[in-house]
């Protein structure tokens, strides 16, 4: 299907995703035992983790966070700003084995103190004081396997020594965990003046019970975010031998209105082309 026939209005973008959740919980499907996937067995594994981090029946989802940002300067951790955070997909099948993820990133830093958006920002090192730029990444196109990211694929990687893996699922009770890395470096010049190094750990939590239902295309998931990164050039840490350490938490949303009500108003504001219509802009040309 293309990009002009997935087209939504923003009222069908609303209700993308677990809108039918309910309905399907609903729905006379088999208990959750004889359902239970086997999370030793790959295909299970990988439909897993595209429950729990978006949909297996290719509409919207997304994945939101809230939390800081840390300067990390000689063992210390010094507080910068608030992170609110959003990243977007679709996952369609391309086999037992593979799904095709589209996803891109719009996330803004805020106040620390207010936690409204953070539009000037105080270096607590120099005293300098710089524009807060918003961050609208992608979309990207990635293939994902029961291992992880398939980032060989991926053109813009093909300088960097990148990484991704999801970790064993971890389970107890009713509770399944997952645990996602991604380590990405890279050198000048590929990576600009700078060079470049990102990682990052993030784990999903979700139910059991949930997964095994097989009417239901995406679960209800909750998200717990870790990175540690080098400094963008604007944040004017140059010369600073330091590293950027960042947490939050969040949720899996399958509906604009299941987000965090003041990432709604900043993106109606500043990308309304995000709330009206997520499938084209997934479809349409990278930023970033």
């Amino acid at each position: 299907m293309g990009p002009d026939k997935m087209q939504t209005s923003r009222r069908q973008a609303l209700s993308v995703g677990i809108g039918g959740l309910a309905a399907a919980s609903a729905a006379n499907i088999p208990t959750a035992q004889a359902a239970m996937p086997d999370l030793n067995d790959p295909a299970d594994y990988l439909t897993t983790v595209v429950k729990m981090r978006g949909s297996t029946d290719g509409s919207v989802a997304m994945g939101w966070i809230m939390g800081h940002r840390y300067a990390v300067v000689d063992g210390k951790v010094t507080p910068m700003f608030g992170l609110l955070a959003s990243t977007f997909f679709t996952y369609t099948r391309l086999d037992e084995l593979t799904f095709e993820m589209r996803s891109f990133e719009v996330a803004y830093f805020t106040d620390l103190a207010t936690g409204k958006l953070l539009e000037k920002w105080e270096n607590p090192f120099t005293g300098e004081v710089v524009d807060v730029p918003q961050t609208r990444m992608g979309p990207s196109i990635v293939p994902v396997k029961p291992t992880g990211f398939d980032l060989t694929a991926v053109p813009r990687m093909s300088a960097m020594d990148a990484n991704h893996m999801f970790r064993p699922a971890v389970t107890m009770g009713d509770d399944i965990w997952i645990t996602e890395e991604i380590k990405i470096a890279g050198e000048p010049p590929a990576t600009g003046p700078s060079r470049f190094r990102y990682n990052e750990i993030t784990t999903y939590n979700a139910k059991l019970s949930d997964l095994a239902k097989p009417d239901l295309a995406t679960v209800p998931t909750s998200i717990q975010y870790q990175s540690l990164v080098g400094f963008s050039s604007w944040q004017g840490m140059d010369g600073i031998d330091a590293m950027n350490m960042g947490r939050g938490s969040g949720r899996r949303a399958g509906r604009i209105e299941d987000m965090p009500p003041y990432y709604i108003e900043l993106t109606e504001k500043y990308h309304p082309d995000v709330l009206n219509d997520p499938m084209s802009v997934l479809h349409g040309p990278r930023h970033g």
